[in-house]
C-alpha cells in the first residue's frame, strides 16, 4: 500500500500546486496601491463604463490587494430632514433665465413616452408617512411638480405606508397609483415607472409589475417660458425632496443610486432584476451614476452629459452624502480566492 499513499501524496502536492498558481494568476489590474485602509472621502472619481473594467485598488491590512469591479462605486445618501432648499439634488431642466423662466429644454425635460427607474434602499422608521391619496403627501422620492395645477404636465414618486405612489397631473386632472409591496425593509430595490403618451402609466418593483393606471394622456413636460413665483424651485427635477419645502412636507430619507430617464416605456410586463448598473443607451435621455465620490456636481452620463445636476448638501457638508453602499455590492470586503489542500492521513 505504500506505493499508493506515494501516489495520493504526489497527487495532493501537484493540486496544490496548481491551485496556487490559479490563484496567484489572478492579480490586480496595475493601479497603485496602498499600505493602508484609503477612506471613503478620499477615494478618487469613479466612471462607470458600461463594461467591465479594473479601478481603483484598496488593500486591507493582512490581505493582497484586490482590484474592485468597475460596478462598485457611490451611492447618494439622503436624510429627510433639513428644509431650506437642502439634502436633496437639483437638476435643471433646462436653461433658466433671471426671471426664473425656462428659456430652453435639456433631455431631462421629459413630456412623452418616457421610463423613470432607479436603486433605492430605505427604512420604515425613516420613512413614515402614512397612507396617501396624493404623492406630495409622502416621503418624497422624485419631485418634478410645479405649484398649482399641472400645467402642461407634471408628476411626482413617493413613499406611504411603506409601499410607493406615482402621481401625474395634466393640468388640474390630478391622478395618483398606488403600490402594494412594501419597500422600506432596508434592502436595496430596483424601481421602475413607466409613462406612454396615451396616459398609460406602470410601476415596477424588482421587475415585478406594482400597479397600472390610465393617467392623463399628452405631454407632461415643463413649458418653455413660463413665468412663475418660485424660479428657485418649478423648472427643476428634484431628488429627494418636496421642492418648494411647503410646510408640513415630508422628505425621502435613504440611498439612491444609478438614476435613468429614458425616452421610451422600457417594460410593459414584468422583467428580470438588473444586476448591473443602467447602461447609456440610444434611448437613455439622463443617466445618475452618484460615482462622483465627493463634491456637489452630480453628472450626467447619457451621451453628451447634457442634463447636469448638484447635491445640496445638508448642514455639515457634501461628505457626509457620499456613501459606498451600493445595489451592486455585498458592502464587505471583496472575496480573497483560497487554496483548500487534500488532508493526507499516514498509517
Amino acid at each position: 500500500m505504500r506505493q499508493y499513499r506515494l501516489i495520493y501524496l504526489l497527487a495532493g502536492w501537484l493540486c496544490w500546486v496548481l491551485i496556487a498558481c490559479s490563484a496567484s494568476s489572478v492579480s490586480p489590474a496595475p493601479t497603485p496601491t496602498h499600505a493602508q485602509t484609503i477612506p471613503t472621502s478620499a477615494l478618487p472619481t469613479v466612471a462607470q463604463p458600461s463594461s467591465p473594467a479594473s479601478i481603483a485598488t484598496e488593500t486591507a491590512p493582512t490581505q493582497p490587494a484586490i482590484a474592485r469591479p468597475a460596478t462598485t462605486g457611490f451611492s447618494i445618501r439622503l436624510f429627510g430632514s433639513s428644509t431650506n432648499d437642502q439634502d436633496r439634488i437639483k437638476i435643471p431642466l433646462g436653461t433658466i433665465d433671471s426671471a426664473g423662466r425656462l428659456t430652453s429644454s435639456r433631455p431631462v425635460n421629459a413630456g412623452g413616452d418616457m421610463t423613470i427607474e432607479f436603486w433605492m434602499k430605505a427604512n420604515a422608521a425613516d420613512n413614515t408617512a402614512p397612507d396617501c391619496d396624493g404623492w406630495y403627501y409622502g416621503n418624497i422620492v422624485i419631485d418634478r411638480d410645479i405649484f398649482g395645477e399641472g400645467d402642461y404636465g407634471d408628476y411626482g414618486i413617493a413613499i406611504c405606508d411603506g409601499k410607493l405612489v406615482v402621481g401625474v397631473s395634466v393640468g388640474s386632472d390630478d391622478r395618483l397609483l398606488k403600490g402594494t409591496m412594501t419597500v422600506t425593509d432596508g434592502a436595496w430595490h430596483h424601481i421602475a415607472v413607466t409613462r406612454a403618451s396615451s396616459g398609460q402609466v406602470r410601476l415596477f418593483v424588482d421587475g415585478q409589475l406594482d400597479g397600472a393606471m390610465n393617467g392623463p394622456d399628452g405631454r407632461i413636460d415643463y413649458r418653455l417660458n413660463r413665468t412663475t413665483s418660485y424660479p428657485n424651485s418649478d423648472p427643476y427635477l428634484v431628488l429627494g425632496a418636496e421642492k418648494h419645502d411647503y410646510p408640513g412636507s415630508r422628505y425621502f430619507n435613504g440611498w439612491l443610486d444609478d438614476v435613468r430617464l429614458s425616452r421610451i416605456a422600457r417594460y410593459s410586463a414584468p422583467f428580470t432584476r438588473p444586476d448591473t448598473p443602467h447602461q447609456a443607451d440610444a434611448d437613455t435621455l439622463a443617466l445618475y451614476r452618484f460615482d462622483e465620490g465627493s463634491g456637489t456636481t452630480i453628472g450626467d452620463s447619457a451621451t453628451g452629459g447634457q442634463s447636469p445636476g448638484e447635491l445640496k448638501p445638508r448642514p455639515g457638508g457634501a461628505d457626509q452624502h457620499w456613501s459606498n453602499d451600493t445595489p451592486f455590492t455585498t458592502g464587505g470586503s471583496p472575496l480573497v480566492p483560497r487554496a483548500y489542500l487534500p488532508l493526507i492521513m499516514r498509517s
